[in-house]
C-alpha cells in the first residue's frame, strides 16, 4: 500500500499528493535545482572570463612550466638508471 506524500506551501497548507504526483513534482523541482546550479556556474565563468589575460598566454607558460619540469624529471631518472 502506497502512502501518500504531504505537500505543505509556505502559508501552511497541506496537499495530499498521490505516489505518481509526488514524483512528478520531485523531478520538476530537480530540473530546476541543476537548471539553476548551470546558470550559476555559467555566470561565474562569463564575470571571470578574460580576468587573467595579459601579454602572455598563461596556457602557454603553464606548458612550457610543465615541459621544464618533465626534462627534470627524465634526467633524474636518467641519473638514477646509470
Amino acid at each position: 500500500m502506497a502512502q501518500h506524500a504531504r505537500l505543505i506551501t509556505p502559508r501552511g497548507k497541506r496537499i495530499d499528493l498521490s505516489p505518481e504526483l509526488y514524483r512528478q513534482i520531485k523531478l520538476l523541482l530537480d530540473a530546476q535545482s541543476q537548471r539553476r546550479r548551470t546558470t550559476q556556474a555559467n555566470k561565474i565563468i562569463a564575470s571571470t572570463y578574460g580576468k587573467y589575460a595579459s601579454a602572455q598566454s598563461l596556457t602557454r607558460a603553464l606548458l612550457a612550466e610543465r615541459a621544464a619540469e618533465r626534462a627534470r624529471e627524465d634526467r633524474k631518472a636518467s641519473l638514477l638508471r646509470g
